[in-house]
């Protein structure tokens, strides 16, 4: 890697995605970043639990609100988070860095993201996997909120 943890928690932003498509590497990082006091959130794992009481039809527009509203409550910042495989559902119709930018309006984050960042492109998952998503990144869309990106290479 080019840059260590802790040069990169150190930059300006409101958002900060750190993106490697291999699963354990992300895990590595975490345990990194938990080891500077910053508070790992497991998304998919609280939100499984939360959308068990909805129904199919409501899940994706209950998932926002209920992200949004938990990270608004916890008052420590940075707050990372990890594992949003579930966000990626095509059932749930999230379109999840929408989401990271609009939380980072209020809450500082950091992201492990599994999938990839080249040439303006984010990518969720591999191309083979069935939920596999790209994005084109504007630098529009690095600004208000101020969203870095940076693709980890190796833990």
């Amino acid at each position: 890697m080019n840059c260590t943890i802790e040069s990169l928690l150190a930059r300006n932003y409101d958002g900060l995605i750190l993106t490697n498509p291999q699963i354990q590497i992300l895990d590595e990082i975490s345990e990194k970043i938990q080891s500077f006091g910053i508070r790992n959130f497991n998304v998919s794992r609280e939100l499984s639990s939360a959308l068990m009481k909805i129904s199919t039809d409501k899940r994706g527009e209950f998932a926002q609100e209920w992200l949004k509203d938990l990270i608004c409550e916890l008052q420590k910042e940075p707050v990372l988070f990890s594992h949003p495989d579930l966000l990626f559902h095509p059932s749930l119709k999230i379109d999840y860095f929408a989401l990271i930018r609009q939380i980072a309006h209020s809450k500082q984050l950091i992201v492990l993201w599994p999938g990839k960042y080249a040439l303006d492109i984010l990518s969720y998952a591999i191309p083979d996997h069935h939920h596999y998503r790209i994005w084109k990144i504007s630098d529009s869309l690095l600004q208000q909120p101020r969203i870095v990106i940076y693709q980890i290479t190796d833990a």
